[in-house]
């Protein structure tokens, strides 16, 4: 199971405010099958990496769908194999050993 966070920022549309293309990203998003944790700089996504990048694409072109002339999507991808991991957990385990 994957952890990845996007960002996803449409480019050449008018005004500063992105709030309604970030909101149809998520729109997608919700969607899915997929669990998500909205952040103020991104999205977390937690799920089987190949349904992940099927979601990131549409998110991404929601964009263009939505009007913007170009978009900058960053993902990083925590793709651990060797257990199932969630967000919590690796926020769990920096906290506890704070406390060591």
């Amino acid at each position: 199971m994957a952890i990845v966070e996007v960002s996803i920022v449409p480019i050449g549309v008018q005004g500063t405010s992105l709030s309604s293309y970030v909101a149809g990203a998520l729109e997608v998003l919700r969607k899915s099958s997929l669990q998500y944790e909205l952040t103020a700089m991104g999205t977390i996504i937690t799920g089987e990496l190949d349904e992940v990048w099927k979601v990131l694409r549409e998110m991404h072109e929601s964009c263009f769908q939505r009007g913007a002339d170009r978009v900058l999507t960053q993902i990083r991808i925590d793709d651990r194999r060797d257990r199932v991991g969630t967000p919590h957990q690796k926020i769990r385990s920096v906290l506890d050993k704070l406390s060591e």
